[in-house]
């Protein structure tokens, strides 16, 4: 169940770490054309982040986020809906666990 989410998850995350480069790599050349003349430099910036080009990227960008997120949020709510299952059906096994994560926090805690 988690092998194809996995990688959809994957490709959504690489296809915006490849966005992210590309628009570094575009500042970057921006940095370098605004040392030689920046009149000129500023201008050129200035038509590129108004183009219908950056528009449509970050619509894209925008959409593969909100649907990351929506992906994320319903995984959220998968996983409390099976936590809230497994603690209905084992109720003392479950009041075990949280006692012994308690002490296991509280040790660690006044450790530090």
């Amino acid at each position: 169940m988690t092998g194809p989410h996995t990688d959809t998850d994957a490709t959504e995350i690489n296809f915006l770490k490849q966005e992210f480069n590309r628009f570094r790599a575009e500042l970057a050349g921006m940095k370098t054309k605004l040392s030689a003349n920046p009149a000129e430099a500023l201008e050129h910036f200035n038509t590129y982040l108004h183009s219908e080009e950056v528009a449509a990227r970050l619509a894209a960008l925008e959409h593969q986020l909100e649907s990351f997120g929506g992906k994320a949020k319903d995984a959220g709510k998968g996983a409390v809906s099976r936590l809230e299952k497994e603690v209905a059906e084992r109720p003392v096994t479950s009041v075990a666990i949280a006692f012994g994560i308690g002490l296991l926090a509280a040790n660690l805690l006044r450790h530090r």
